[in-house]
């Protein structure tokens, strides 16, 4: 499946998901382009960027260099043609701040601290050797005590007198 955008006069006004023989059919009108939901700034993950940018409603379809073009934030930003994204007229700055854009100010307004992300430390695997298949073992010599054993003294068990009689 792939996302087309329905572009009327140079405006896009609708994105859908289609395969490109149902597209191809006419079913569904003329004037769709295919986008890629994965181009943005003319950049792709994969190094194949599609038309500038993804297709979103209100974009505008620039046939002469066959990209979308997001709408103009503001009047005094300017359009980037090797990525095709608006730049502001003062680069936001890069820190460990967010930062808002302010067209009142012309500037960007500080705002929270972007969290931290903290990287987990690499796992190391231990590599264990082990000795040639034709090696003879050797057994560590350990010192092996051994205890004394005591001969068992038999108890002397003297018979109980139950009466005077046998006592005789």
């Amino acid at each position: 499946m792939s996302h087309f955008a329905k572009v009327e006069n140079g405006i896009v006004t609708q994105v859908i998901v289609a395969e490109e023989d149902f597209i191809a059919t006419g079913a569904v009108g003329h004037g769709w382009i295919q986008t890629s939901y994965n181009t943005h700034g003319n950049q792709h993950p994969q190094g194949r960027p599609l038309r500038g940018n993804y297709a979103g409603i209100g974009y505008t379809y620039d046939d002469v260099n066959d990209v979308f073009v997001a709408p103009k934030p503001y009047d005094n930003w300017v359009l980037d043609t090797a990525t095709w994204l608006w730049n502001p007229p003062i680069a936001m700055p890069v820190d460990e701040y967010f930062y808002t854009w302010n067209q009142e100010t012309t500037s960007w307004d500080r705002g929270e601290l972007r969290p931290v992300v903290v990287e987990p430390e690499p796992v190391v695997e231990a590599v264990v050797e082990s000795a040639p298949v034709d090696s003879p073992v050797v057994e560590p010599e350990v010192a092996v005590e051994t205890p004394v054993v005591e001969p068992a003294v038999e108890p002397v068990v003297e018979p109980v007198v139950e009466s005077v009689e046998e006592q005789k």
